[in-house]
């Protein structure tokens, strides 16, 4: 067995741990349906892993300056959390077992997400998985939102590692790119949106799930 190259783990939130961004959309799509506008599935892909600052400026390039962002956002997250309190906390296939074998095999892990850290420590704990993260870096914690790398290396930093010795695993485009600009392993597990082509070559794997990227880990240690 070689020297391991990897010693971090750095976890994405919505769509990659928790499947939640299937939730995410039905909510844009019931508050634009209150306010009169249709937000169809190539709109919000792009907004996917960016804070709310970066979404409003996408959302004023496409309806306009005058477009009530706050407004929509408002109702968006009413529905959200509505709906996700109304059903059990839904972690994505893997995830417990993948969480598992990274505290077994001794790993540093992490949270990056853009969401806000009270609703992310609510969703570890309600779903019974927060021992697992030594660190969470929140949306609210950094200046710039993916695709810059600023909260993955804030991460590794707080995991005292550096970045090509940590693995980010992350499902949206802008998550990805962040990973990669930022030097890190990077892995996507896709969710709402798939990779083409030339993202595939540019990530060190595309897995379907992350009991996949379990049995990868593996295979780097032997």
């Amino acid at each position: 067995m070689g020297e391991r190259k990897i010693n971090g783990v750095i976890f994405d939130q919505d769509g990659l741990l928790f499947d939640t961004e299937r939730l995410s959309a039905v909510a844009w799509n019931l508050a634009g349906d209150e306010l009169g506008f249709y937000l169809d599935e190539s709109f919000l892909k792009t907004i996917r892993g960016a804070n709310a600052n970066d979404a409003a400026r996408r959302f004023h390039e496409t309806f306009g300056d005058k477009f009530d962002f706050w407004k929509l956002r408002g109702r968006k997250q009413e529905h959200f959390l509505r709906i996700l309190r109304e059903n059990e906390m839904p972690v994505k296939p893997g995830a417990r077992e993948l969480l598992a074998y990274l505290n077994q095999e001794g790993y540093k892990v992490a949270l990056a997400t853009a969401s806000g850290r009270e609703y992310s420590m609510d969703n570890l704990r309600l779903a019974g998985i927060e021992e697992f993260f030594q660190e969470v870096i929140t949306g609210d914690m950094v200046a710039e939102a993916k695709p810059n790398p600023e909260i993955f290396l804030k991460a590794a930093e707080a995991l005292k590692e550096e970045p090509g010795r940590c693995l980010v695993l992350e499902d949206s485009l802008n998550g990805v790119e962040a990973g990669l600009k930022g030097g890190f392993v990077t892995i996507m597990v896709p969710d709402l949106t798939e990779p083409d082509e030339k993202l595939r070559g540019r990530v060190d794997q595309v897995c379907a799930s992350l009991l996949d990227v379990r049995d990868w880990l593996k295979e780097q240690r032997q």
